[in-house]
């Protein structure tokens, strides 16, 4: 059958089904040259089910995601009053990342949204309901057990609790075969004891947020888009720009820089995550996709990128991201030196040694008092091109410089979280934060997230 129509920004159908009538759609649904072979299953954690509200949280929930830039969105919605339907089935969705997967892969899963918080309690009542005849149809239209059909939104990453804790696969599994067999479901198993908590994800999301929000401005963090997920999986640090759309021969291809480096996608790929470094592979070509985003990724720092600059050819082979500011000169014990700072790292030589290029963190730990002049030096170059101030007695910046973490993309600032008020300061490759007022207790955004 042909779907639907859609609506808005991103396109959401915005249609509620009865059980029967999701059986029908189902079974007759039309999914193109591919379909899907997975579903993700997710909670929304907010709204509430209490909080649900019909077709005013579903526009409610598009118009988050449109503010966020999100092109896509899960697909089905498990709510109190029916099975909501938003991007349609036959597209690849955005909701787990890496999860989301790849035409060019050939797959992508199915995003379904429990409405409620399972952190504490399994999901009962209408939305289970409708959230198991939304996984039985679509196992019995796909002919894909639930077991090789059904994963976690947690299973593609390791900082989030989706669906909620008290929803295991084993339950779910069994729970979808019993409906599929028309029996009663064994009793459930004990919840997962779990990996981050619920009050530690929060506190995580929120860090991140105000962590991309820096140079991505009102997109902030996604963690159903792949490239947000992959760079905090995999270290990347802080985007150092909005996520945009490229055409490049003939091609459309979503790209965001980072600070340790920049990561594509052609479009509707968008679990297919890539890295620039990966494509260059240690050289710089003259034209091409490769060139472009290398162009887009210094564009994005302010910058032209120049080939033929040592420190340019520098910056690219050791993945320091682009410059945060525009290089410059100083002069320390009678010495002079250029130097320009990139997300990751400051670059300097001794002039006219141009093609002697080092690094600002292999000065972290130096014993010489030459060199902590030279270092103080430049620390204060690199806060002051990425528009701070350096304050050598400050723990955050004392700190950031033993953890050698980028430059500096915030001030230091406070924010509450729950009830309890937070210190934090944004670098390019970590964010470190402390609870008011223990100002000497510091901590790092990325051992949180390895929790």
């Amino acid at each position: 059958m042909s779907d639907f129509p859609t609506e808005g920004t991103p396109p959401f159908i915005n249609r509620r089904l009865s059980i029967s009538e999701w059986r029908q759609y189902v079974a007759g649904y039309s999914f193109g040259s591919l379909a899907p072979s997975r579903l993700v299953l997710h909670h929304t954690w907010r709204p509430t089910q209490a909080q649900w509200a019909g077709l005013s949280s579903m526009r409610a929930i598009q118009r988050y995601y449109a503010g966020k830039g999100w092109t896509a969105g899960p697909h089905i919605f498990a709510a109190p009053d029916g099975i909501w339907l938003a991007t349609p089935m036959s597209e690849v969705g955005i909701h787990a990342g890496l999860g989301n997967g790849s035409l060019a892969q050939g797959w992508y899963s199915i995003g379904l949204e429990m409405v409620g918080d399972f952190n504490q309690a399994r999901p009962q009542g209408p939305v289970w309901s409708y959230a198991l005849a939304a996984m039985g149809e679509l196992s019995r239209r796909l002919a894909i057990a639930p077991r090789r059909l059904i994963s976690l939104h947690r299973d593609y990453t390791s900082t989030k609790s989706c669906p909620g804790w008290s929803v295991t696969k084993d339950w779910v599994w069994a729970s979808v075969d019993a409906y599929l067999s028309h029996v009663t479901p064994p009793p459930p198993p004990p919840p997962d004891p779990g990996g981050i908590s619920p009050q530690d994800e929060a506190l995580l999301e929120r860090l991140l947020e105000e962590t991309y929000r820096q140079r991505a401005g009102s997109q902030g963090y996604n963690p159903a888009w792949a490239f947000h997920q992959y760079a905090v999986e995999n270290g990347l640090g802080a985007p150092m720009a909005p996520s945009t759309t490229i055409l490049e021969g003939g091609q459309r291809y979503d790209f965001q820089p980072f600070a340790r480096d920049t990561l594509y996608t052609e479009v509707p790929n968008w679990g297919d995550v890539r890295l620039l470094s990966k494509l260059l592979g240690g050289s710089i070509p003259p034209a091409g996709l490769g060139r472009r985003l290398l162009d887009e990724t210094y564009k994005a720092g302010g910058a032209t990128f120049r080939p033929d600059w040592a420190f340019h050819q520098f910056a690219v082979i050791n993945r320091l991201g682009p410059p945060v500011g525009r290089s410059g000169t100083i002069t320390v014990d009678g010495r002079q030196y250029a130097c320009q700072a990139f997300a990751a790292d400051t670059l300097y030589n001794l002039v006219p040694d141009w093609g002697d290029v080092r690094m600002l963190s292999r000065l972290a730990n130096t014993t010489s008092p030459a060199e902590a002049r030279l270092r103080e030096a430049l620390l204060a170059v690199t806060y002051g091109q990425a528009g701070q101030t350096y304050h050598p007695d400050w723990a955050f910046h004392q700190l950031a410089r033993g953890y050698a973490i980028g430059a500096p993309l915030s001030g230091s600032y406070q924010i509450t979280q729950d009830g309890t008020a937070y210190a934090l300061q944004v670098y390019a490759l970590d964010t470190l934060y402390n609870v008011v007022p223990r100002w000497s207790d510091v901590q790092r955004m990325s051992f949180l997230a390895a929790r």
